[in-house]
Parts: structure tokens; sequence; C-alpha cells
């Protein structure tokens, strides 16, 4: 499928007209990699051999689910005992659950990786009277993790039913359901209950009694506003962009020179007022 050339694209021009935004001009994007992010090194070694993490190395997201910097990840215990030819078979975790509470509670979380693995097969150090050795097992998921948090209906399961989704889960049906980079700070809003992005009926009193407060002067520039005719190029603008939140401190009363300079703002300055606003721009 070939894109059109939206520079070009007349229904999206026509449609920017319609919006007061010129034809010629375009938004622009850019990408803010946040501080103290995985390096690739880090992400390499979470789907290998997994990353050592104490209880304040993890963000511990509302979902109950773990992040490592930023990435959703798997807890289990890498290293453990052989006595004779029996070793313990590690459970890999998917959320808090009974057994990391306990961990926690009793001091015991130094002992966890973490890890990105999506297949089931994690890295153990097994050791025994032999030495120490490197060996890839298949894990099973933790029964207490599909209990606590009722992953898929697992609490109405029973007997061998259990048992077999136990035996079949594979991490990534976890992190089907739980993408691996998680926003820890979620939208309040869905699809469904988002309010349309338009102005409260009453926005014009509001609006006049935030400008009223303001002393009808800009409280970027200072500019005063307050004489007789001036005042349409006074505006109240919304931090955030959502025109139905007119909650204080989302309202800020600017002239619409210092309106335009807001982000996704620029479009003012094609408007007629913004060009007669700095013919007869006052000193503030």
């Amino acid at each position: 499928m070939k894109l059109p050339d939206f520079l070009r694209y007349e229904p999206l021009n026509i449609l920017k007209e319609r919006m007061g935004i010129p034809r010629d001009e375009y938004g622009s994007i850019s990408v803010i990699v946040a501080a103290g992010g995985l390096t690739v090194e880090e992400l390499r070694t979470l789907v290998t051999v997994g990353i050592d993490v104490g209880w304040d190395d993890l963000t511990h997201l509302p979902d109950g689910t773990f992040a490592l910097k930023g990435e959703r990840v798997l807890l289990y215990i890498r290293d453990v005992s052989q006595y004779g030819n029996q070793a313990p078979q590690p459970r890999y975790h998917l959320l808090t659950c009974n057994t990391i509470d306990q961990m926690h509670r009793d001091g015991r979380m130094q002992r966890y990786v973490s890890s990105k693995r999506t297949d089931g097969i994690f890295r153990v150090n097994v050791a025994s009277q032999a030495g120490r050795r490197e060996e890839d097992w298949r894990l099973q998921v933790c029964k207490n993790c599909l209990m606590k948090h009722n992953f898929d209906g697992y609490s109405h399961m029973y007997g061998a039913e259990r048992q077999a989704y136990v035996d079949s889960f594979m991490p990534e049906r976890f992190f089907a359901k739980y993408p691996v980079s998680p926003h820890t700070r979620l939208p309040s809003h869905d699809s469904d209950s988002a309010p349309l992005n338009d102005y409260t009926p009453d926005f014009g009193e509001i609006s006049q009694k935030a400008r009223q407060n303001a002393g009808w002067r800009c409280t970027a520039c200072r500019a005063d506003l307050s004489a007789q005719g001036l005042g349409r190029f006074l505006h109240v603008h919304h931090r955030d962009g959502n025109r139905w939140d007119n909650s204080q401190h989302n309202l800020r009363v600017l002239c619409i020179a210092c309106h335009a300079d807001e982000p996704s703002h620029g479009h003012l300055r094609k408007n007629p007022d913004y060009r007669e606003y700095e013919r007869l721009r006052p000193v503030g």
C-alpha cells in the first residue's frame, strides 16, 4: 500500500482550511528518550540470562506487574542447588502474588532476576557438589500469580483443566495482555469515557471571569488589555489542550501573541486579530 503525499493531499488541505490551519503550515514531532532507560546491552541480557534485581530496582505498576527501567519484566529465581539427582524447579512470576509478597517480607527478593523471555526458557545456575553449571530450563508459571489475578479465568478452572493450562502457558501470552513497554502514567479516559475535546457551554462566562481576575493583563508578557476594544486580544488558554477541562490550574490568560507561542497554536499567527494586535500591541 502506497501512502499519498500528504503535503499535496487535497482532502487533508481542505480539512485544514476548515479548521483555520493554513495549507503551508505543518506540525512537528519530536522523540524524547527517557533518561535512565535500559541500555542495548541490558535489553540483550534481559532476553538471555536475565538481570539481578532487588525490590527497590523495580517499578511496581498499578496493575500488579513489574517494570525495570520502563520495561515490563518477569521475575524468577536463577540460582538453584542440586542434591543428588534432584533440583528444585523455580517458577517465573508475572505479577505481585502471595509468594512475592512473602519473599519481600522475608527480605529475600535479592534472589530474583528479571527477564523478558517469551518462550518459557530461562537461564538457571545449578550448584552441586561437582560445581556450578549454567543450563536453560523450561520453567512453569507461578500458580499463585495466575490465581491472585485470575489470569484468563484461571481461578474458575479445576483439576486437569487447571494443570493443562499451567503446562501450556507461555510468557508471550502474558506480554500480549501486558505490553513489554508500559505507560506508567495511564490516560484518565478511554475511548468510551473521554469527553469531546470542545469548549463547554459555559466557557464564555469562565473566560470572562478568568480575564477579569487577571486584571485584563497577559500573564506571560504582562501586556495591559483593559482598554475598551482590546479585550478580544486576550485569550484563555487550556494548558493541557483539553478544552473541556476548565479547572483553575489548566487555564492561563494570554494575549494572542503569547497564545500563538504555545505548542500547536502557531496557526493563530494567520488570524487577522493577530496581525491587528501586532500593529496595536501595547507596551506592558
